[in-house]
This record gives C-alpha cells, sequence and structure tokens, in this order.
C-alpha cells in the first residue's frame, strides 16, 4: 500500500495536547463533546454501496476480519458486513461528532483517502479532526491533562473489557485522582446497541471513556447529544489502562513511529 501525507485540508488540525485541552474544557464547563474515531472499519463501513460496490467492500480484508467475529482484542470490530443499518446510524453519528480523529498519516484507500471520499459522499465536513492514532498514545504523551480529564470525575466505561479497565484504573489511579468509576458496560457487538443504550440511562457520570470499534462511535454522539456528556472513544486505550503499555502494530512502530506520534 501508499503510504504519503495527508494533502492540506481546510480543517483544524488538533495536537494531542489540543484535543486534551477541548476535552477538559468541555468537562469544566458542563458541555456536550464527543471524540470519535473514523478508521479504516468505520470509513468500510459508511462506504458500503455509496462508495464502494458490495463486491469492493465484502473482498476487502477488514471486511474479512470484522466477519470473523472476534470478541475482543486489536482483530474485534463489533460488527458484520454488509450492514445498511448501522452504516446510516455510523454516518448520523459521525456529523454529530464534535471532534473526529481520522488517519491523517497513512493516507490511502486503506485509510485516510476513503474516509475523506466517504465524508465527501456524505457532506461531512468536522470542525476539528486530529491523526487518529494519537488515541493510543495520548495518555502517555499528554499524562498531566490526561489525569487532569480523570480528576474528580464519575466515570463510566463501556467496553468488551470494562471491568479489567476498571480494575487497572482504580489501582493506578483512583487514590491519586480520587475519580469514581460509576459503572462498567460491556459490548461485543453492534446488536448490543439498544441494551447498551437502556443501560447508559441509570448512570450520573461527567465522562464516559468508549472502546468498541463502530459502535463507540455510534454510542459516543448519542451520549453527548442525549445527555450533554463528554463522551471519548479511546479504542485500543482502553487497553493500555490495562497493560500500561503503548498498543503497537507494524503502522505505529515502522510506519508512523512512536516517537513521531508521542510529539503530535
Amino acid at each position: 500500500m501508499k503510504t504519503i501525507e495527508h494533502p492540506e485540508k481546510k480543517r483544524n488540525v488538533l495536537s494531542s495536547g489540543k484535543v486534551m485541552d477541548h476535552i477538559n474544557t468541555a468537562l469544566e464547563k458542563k458541555l456536550p463533546c464527543a471524540v470519535v474515531s473514523v478508521g479504516a472499519t468505520e470509513s468500510f463501513v459508511m462506504a458500503q454501496y455509496r462508495v464502494l460496490l458490495e463486491e469492493e467492500f465484502m473482498s476487502h480484508p477488514e471486511a474479512r476480519i470484522a466477519n470473523q467475529g472476534i470478541k475482543s482484542g486489536f482483530h474485534h470490530r463489533g460488527i458484520r458486513f454488509p450492514n445498511i443499518k448501522a452504516r446510516d446510524e455510523l454516518i448520523d453519528a459521525v456529523k454529530k461528532a464534535h471532534i473526529i480523529g481520522y488517519n491523517i498519516i497513512v493516507y490511502d484507500m486503506n485509510a485516510g483517502e476513503l474516509t475523506d471520499k466517504v465524508f465527501e459522499a456524505y457532506n461531512i465536513c468536522p470542525k476539528y479532526v486530529f491523526e487518529a492514532n494519537l488515541r493510543r498514545v495520548i495518555m502517555f504523551s499528554q499524562q498531566k491533562k490526561f489525569e487532569k480529564m480523570l480528576s474528580d470525575k464519575k466515570i463510566l466505561l463501556i467496553s468488551s473489557i470494562a471491568e479489567e479497565a476498571k480494575d487497572a484504573l482504580n489501582k493506578k489511579w483512583k487514590e491519586k485522582l480520587n475519580f469514581n468509576i460509576v459503572g462498567t458496560i460491556p459490548i461485543y457487538e453492534y446488536e448490543d446497541i439498544p441494551e447498551v443504550k437502556q443501560k447508559i440511562a441509570a448512570y450520573d457520570f461527567d465522562l464516559c471513556l468508549l472502546a468498541a470499534g463502530t459502535n463507540a462511535v455510534i454510542l459516543a454522539s448519542h451520549i453527548a447529544e442525549k445527555y450533554g456528556k463528554v463522551a471519548v472513544d479511546i479504542g485500543s486505550g482502553m487497553q493500555s489502562f490495562i497493560t500500561n503499555e503503548i498498543v503497537e502494530d507494524t503502522w505505529l512502530t515502522y510506519v508512523i513511529g512512536i516517537d513521531r506520534i508521542m510529539n503530535m
């Protein structure tokens, strides 16, 4: 695959520090804020039958990985192809999101270029964007601001590994930051979303951290819109709560570079 720099766009590209500033300002002022990521899976979901033909997206490795139905970990997608209902919900959620991460560095038809084509097809014009891979390192590269986000907050976790993340967060930071994790809600599949939405309604929280692939995008915008809360799709960052390590892959390590992403 060809890897090039993202072309200049008339968008506000945020650094990791600026992303955290927006989140912390929303928390301080009690404003709704959905921070989401539109990666390869999300782009392919939205591209169904509009940007890509069925034979194009169904033959792609992203669809094949998703259709394996892996329940957690790096290859967990939480959705099956084709899925028009999920496409339409995701498009609506992305339009409503306040800050959108996507692949700015790795820019090809498997990543950022496809995302831009999808945005153009649906007239999605994000006010703020950031490099999606920042989510993997932001708790390390912006530790003080990340700790400020958690400090004294009522926090809801939504993920297939939410309970393990809760235990890890409490062990690492609870005494120092005095937060309260008010609940954990597991989610594995797109079909779980209605039940998860019902469960969310039972909690009083300031901040929701999610890691659920495409489903996290749909839920984050729902939380911001319906409850006026801050919802952050942290992706692989949820795993980092447990391991205290950056989740790496070939692209991050050898194409983008850890040092580079840590300084963005």
